[in-house]
């Protein structure tokens, strides 16, 4: 059986929300959603997580940005600046 992963996800306005489990596959588009999509663009996200079965965190996005794991936030940094570069 795949792992599941729940997103808790809290706004500016201090209102919470908990999407449901989702497998390992869907890890990717949440991320590219929540730091690029247009919640994250109009600025109404401040922290989401997405946390394991055993309720353990494996990403941190503050804002717009992956925090947690270092490595990850790292990419994001490096595709970013490659993005600007582009442009």
């Amino acid at each position: 059986m795949a792992e599941l992963f729940k997103t808790h996800i809290t706004f500016n306005n201090g209102e919470t929300h908990i999407e449901e489990a989702i497998t390992a596959d869907k890890i990717g588009s949440t991320i590219l959603r929540l730091c690029e999509g247009p919640s994250a663009a109009a600025g109404i996200i401040q922290r989401a997580i997405i946390v394991d079965g055993g309720d353990c965190i494996c990403i941190e996005i503050i804002g717009r940005d992956i925090v947690y794991p270092p490595q990850l936030a790292e990419q994001q940094q490096s595709y970013r600046s490659g993005q600007k570069q582009q442009a």
